[in-house]
């Protein structure tokens, strides 16, 4: 009864056993989980892959088998991009700038550049036209009239005068010879019949400022141009003309520089000196047969000559040696003329070199 007891109860613990044991085998965790566990490990943002158990391989995912046989992204042959044949910009040789040229009056003679040190300084017009060169100097070419083989020019500054203006028109006319007025604008407004006398019987008429102030005048071109336009206005109301004729009072000899002659010349004027005088400036009242001898110590060896006098209250003397003028020149052979932007000026040089 005993022994029957015994292989019962041992009976049972085998079969426990085995029960256990079966139990026991089927909480192990099978291949398929551990994969997947790897695969987690191995593919996740921030994990890293877990060591297989000892004795125990982990199957591997798609992802990490055959030693995670990652696809090679085909190289990609990058072309060579062809060497793009720059052409190059052939350098740029400055060339001077071209002088233009002036065609005012049919002008076909290049005018100067402002600036040329090397210029030659020639201070005077040509007869053919050609105008006077110095450094900076920019003047028109001009056409000028043919002249006879010797010619005078007399000329009369600052009037009109009633002192001395009806005597000098009386003495040209009774000798048969013109000559030209350079007046002086506030004269003018004062005595305008007399300009128009002048204009009527036929004499040059200039321009020869307004003011006749030198410390006016010769502050700037812009100053000296701004009075020669004032006067040409006033003589415009009165005789209807603009002349284009200017005298600088004093001559351009210590007064002008390159800026005068270009101001003037932009603006269509013609400027005259003179290359003889009678001297009637030397002094308040210089004595007749003293002008008259002036006028022959200079004249001889000239040509073509533009003679300084003075159309002024206080120069009556200048009056009384007219006569005596006109006739000398006569046996000289001179004929007289009028000046007119066709007559080639007569220039002092020292306004060329400043």
């Amino acid at each position: 009864m005993e022994i029957k007891h015994w292989q019962t109860w041992r009976i049972t613990v085998v079969a426990m056993t085995l029960l256990t044991s079966v139990y026991l085998s089927g909480c192990q965790p099978s291949a398929p989980t551990n994969a997947t566990v790897s695969t987690l490990r191995t593919t996740g943002p921030f994990q890293t892959p877990e060591s297989a158990s000892p004795g125990k391989e982990i199957p591997h995912s798609a992802e990490t088998t055959q030693e995670q046989k990652i696809e090679p992204v085909p190289e990609q042959k990058v072309e060579p991009v062809p060497e793009q044949k720059v052409e190059s910009v052939p350098e740029r040789k400055t060339e001077p700038p071209s002088v233009p040229v002036d065609e005012s009056d049919n002008n076909p003679a290049p005018t100067p550049p402002a600036d040329l040190p090397q210029t030659p300084i020639h201070p005077y017009y040509t007869l053919s036209g050609t105008p006077p060169s110095a450094p900076g100097l920019a003047m028109r070419v001009r056409v000028f009239n043919e002249e006879p083989q010797k010619i005078a020019y007399l000329t009369f500054d600052d009037g009109p005068s009633p002192e001395t203006t009806p005597r000098i028109l009386k003495i040209l006319q009774d000798e048969g010879v013109k000559a030209t007025f350079f007046v002086v604008g506030r004269q003018v407004a004062r005595y305008p019949n007399l300009l128009k006398a002048e204009y009527e019987q036929g004499e040059g008429i200039g321009n020869h400022s307004y003011s006749h102030d030198y410390r006016l005048l010769y502050r700037s071109p812009e100053a000296f141009l701004a009075e020669i336009k004032q006067t040409e206005e006033l003589m415009f109301k009165t005789i209807e003309i603009r002349p284009k004729i200017v005298r600088a009072p004093g001559g351009t000899q210590g007064h002008f520089h390159v800026d005068y002659y270009n101001a003037l010349d932009a603006a269509n004027y013609l400027i005259y000196d003179w290359n003889v005088s009678s001297g009637d400036a030397d002094a308040s009242l210089v004595p007749a047969d003293q002008l008259v001898q002036n006028i022959k110590n200079q004249v001889p060896g000239k040509d073509r000559i533009i003679i300084l006098m003075h159309d002024a209250g206080a120069k009556v003397t200048t009056v009384d040696a007219l006569p005596q003028i006109i006739q000398y020149l006569k046996e000289q052979g001179y004929s007289f003329g009028v000046i007119t932007p066709k007559v080639a000026p007569i220039l002092f040089p020292g306004g060329f070199h400043g």
